[in-house]
């Protein structure tokens, strides 16, 4: 079978369904009871971390650290929201993922194909929170470093930190007004 390709699986939902049979037949997609109140609840303890680190730049890390930021970390920690909310999508369903690419194809076909509950976009931002590759490119990457050197680095990366924050709380939000239902 040729690698994962969540954008191939947007376009169709029949290649979608084939990934998906194939991680349940590997029991990368396992049976498992609904654990989404705990899913929900580290989803919000990620908010309320990554929340206060925010509000801590205001002042008290400049007294601290000086020039030092932690707005990498931040992202990091909204993108944890994101894919511990997509998780809570996962359990209600009765399933648990080992797997990022199994959680984002379980995501695609049952929230966006079936009940076209998530809309592109929305697949696009849980697909940024499990690619490790997406973070550090948006978090931590070489263009990043770089840009340190001509001092933008940090206001780059807060701006990016506050970007996510946005599309974190909106994305976390919808999750729970789905799970409402």
């Amino acid at each position: 079978m040729k690698s994962p390709n969540w954008r191939e699986w947007i376009k169709n939902q029949k290649e979608c369904r084939l990934w998906l049979e194939n991680y349940k037949g590997k029991k990368i997609l396992k049976k498992s009871k609904d654990q989404s109140n705990l899913y929900l609840r580290k989803t919000d303890h990620n908010l309320n971390f990554a929340n206060w680190i925010m509000e801590k730049h205001e002042n008290e890390i400049p007294e601290v650290f000086e020039k030092e930021t932690f707005y990498d970390w931040v992202v990091s920690v909204y993108y944890y929201a994101i894919y511990h909310s997509a998780l809570a999508l996962i359990t209600t369903k009765g399933y648990i993922s080992k797997n990022h690419s199994a959680t984002l194809c379980f995501i695609i076909y049952h929230y966006y194909h079936e009940k076209k509950t998530l809309k592109e976009d929305e697949v696009e931002l849980v697909a940024k929170s499990l690619d490790k590759e997406d973070i550090e490119t948006l978090g931590i990457s070489k263009e990043l470093r770089e840009m340190a050197n001509y001092n933008v680095h940090e206001t780059f990366e807060k701006n990016l930190a506050e970007d996510i924050r946005e599309q974190a709380a909106g994305f976390v939000n919808k999750i729970k007004l789905i799970l409402e239902r």
